[in-house]
């Protein structure tokens, strides 16, 4: 069984049915979503739409969160905190009851995901110490995450290693991996990210891919959302 592994797609169409229709090459049988599918872009109740209508797993972030109103928004920052207000105005109710009754964690068989940490699924930012003590507080192998932006991965007894471009991972130890973003890069890469996760090979294969950037940027600046939000996507920052 193979699952492409999704994470904070943040409302941009354009890169997240880029990934869908890359992905298709690879074969998946499921999708598994770790949150944070709103929030930032400009297409909120297509994302989700898109996501229903492959029956996808998904998870909640902290943005969809504070969409539907379980997360206060002195949380965020001003600009974020713009773009969820904008959100919880387009957002659909059918959209709202569904964000709402989404888990905070996945966990099957040696495989444990969130969108933040298992200790704090929402909020919290995984790093090298969480990252740690993640593994020791689950008794899954591989503890999958999204929520900071920038790929990276955990070794138990090691330190952190980002994952640059693409790369395929051994899960032959245990390991936290923090997904790369499929709508909102951070890591001064602008190629939306996804991942393969094979069942039966134990690998976890990391992919970027180029979609229509100037597509999303464009439709985020004409929706009245903050201009640095909609420019940061060139940069991927």
């Amino acid at each position: 069984m193979r699952y492409l592994l999704l994470a904070d797609i943040h409302s941009n169409l354009d890169a997240l049915a880029a990934c869908l229709e890359d992905a298709k090459d690879k074969g998946f049988s499921r999708i598994l979503c770790l949150g944070d599918i709103v929030g930032y872009g400009a297409e909120p109740n297509e994302c989700i739409k898109l996501l229903r209508k492959n029956d996808a797993i998904c998870l909640l972030g902290n943005h969809d969160a504070a969409c539907i109103g379980e997360l206060s928004l002195e949380w965020f920052n001003p600009l974020a905190r713009a773009c969820i207000e904008w959100t919880r105005k387009e957002i659909t109710a059918s959209n709202k009851k569904f964000l709402a009754e989404l888990p905070v964690f996945f966990s099957c068989r040696w495989v444990f995901a969130v969108h933040g940490t298992p200790a704090d699924p929402i909020r919290e930012y995984m790093d090298e110490a969480k990252a740690k003590l993640a593994l020791q507080k689950v008794a899954e192998d591989l503890v999958l995450c999204g929520h900071n932006h920038v790929p990276f991965k955990v070794e138990e007894n090691a330190t952190l290693e980002p994952i640059e471009g693409n790369a395929i991972i051994k899960l032959n130890k245990r390991m936290v991996v923090c997904l790369p973003a499929v709508g909102q890069p951070r890591d001064l890469n602008p190629k939306a990210g996804y991942a393969i996760l094979d069942w039966e090979e134990k690998t976890l294969e990391i992919v970027r891919i180029s979609y229509d950037v100037e597509s999303a940027i464009r439709k985020i600046k004409q929706a009245g959302l903050p201009e640095f939000i909609a420019e940061r996507l060139r940069y991927g920052r």
